[in-house]
């Protein structure tokens, strides 16, 4: 891929890792699913800086480029090899040299997703997801999709999105009712109405509970016509956002949450909830991004 290239469609980072195939096979199914080009990216660090001698430098290299171009036919097979009797999406690959996360993120600029895989939950993969994953979704121009190790590219089950008071999460909904019409699956569509972490005496619960149903038919009334075929489930649940959708995640196929907003999970999203979701969710995590 060179610089007057564009990276559209659905983007997926591969890098011969387990972690990577299991998020190149969602990817490929993403597109798949979309009738959307499949870029396949294999990005290099070119750390050279150290190297002193020219000669060196050159065989690095030139060693790194045919390392990565092998990288980039496994990704092929993985590809091939996941699409069963359909046919492959359309693809595209790239070497490119460069740090991860900034070059997914200047990649976004033309993609409609990015997806990225994320590893276990040991204190050196948190750090990982945290350096890459967590950046890309911090900083990108489109949605993100982070898949955990071993996650299958598609399943029966439904999609579930989280659902705040907030307009910017408007942005996933539409992604979630879009993502659950084309895999044909139900959608659940969750508002968790309390998530101070203790008890509160004298609480009106039952006013509360009523108002996240509120929340809930004023957020997703605009999409019903659009989607008047998917199943769609409400649900008001009672705890903290990040939590709850990391603990319900292994009955979704996909978790669908906001970037930006104001409390409930857009709006604390960038902190703790973004950790515990990419971090911990079982299930692929889809990011909407709101301008």
């Amino acid at each position: 891929m060179n610089d007057s290239s564009k990276a559209t469609g659905v983007v997926a980072a591969f890098d011969g890792s387990a972690e990577s195939a299991a998020a190149l096979r969602w990817a490929a199914k993403e597109a798949q699913l979309h009738k959307d080009l499949l870029t396949i990216v294999t990005i290099v660090p070119r750390d050279f800086y150290y190297i002193q001698d020219s000669e060196l430098q050159n065989r690095v290299y030139r060693w790194q480029h045919a390392h990565a171009s092998q990288t980039l036919k496994e990704a092929e097979k993985v590809v091939e090899s996941n699409s069963g009797d359909a046919a492959a999406p359309r693809r595209h690959t790239g070497l490119m040299f460069g740090k991860p996360a900034p070059t997914l993120i200047d990649l976004s600029k033309d993609a409609r997703l990015i997806v990225v895989g994320r590893r276990g939950l040991g204190k050196v993969d948190r750090a990982i997801a945290g350096s890459v994953s967590s950046s890309v979704v911090r900083h990108a121009h489109c949605p993100v999709a982070v898949v955990p190790a071993g996650s299958e590219p598609w399943s029966p089950l439904p999609v579930l999105v989280g659902i705040d008071d907030s307009p910017a999460c408007a942005t996933a909904i539409e992604l979630a009712f879009e993502e659950a019409s084309r895999r044909n699956v139900p959608l659940v569509a969750v508002h968790v109405w309390f998530d101070v972490g203790y008890p509160v005496p004298e609480f009106n619960w039952h006013a509360e509970k009523h108002y996240a149903h509120e929340i809930l038919d004023k957020h997703l009334a605009p999409w019903l016509h659009r989607y008047p075929h998917v199943k769609l489930t409400r649900r008001a649940a009672e705890g903290q956002p990040g939590k709850w959708l990391a603990q319900h995640s292994p009955q979704a196929q996909l978790v669908v949450v906001g970037s930006h907003g104001r409390g409930g999970f857009a709006g604390m999203l960038l902190g703790s909830v973004s950790r515990v979701v990419i971090e911990c969710s079982k299930s692929p995590v889809l990011v909407a991004r709101s301008s």
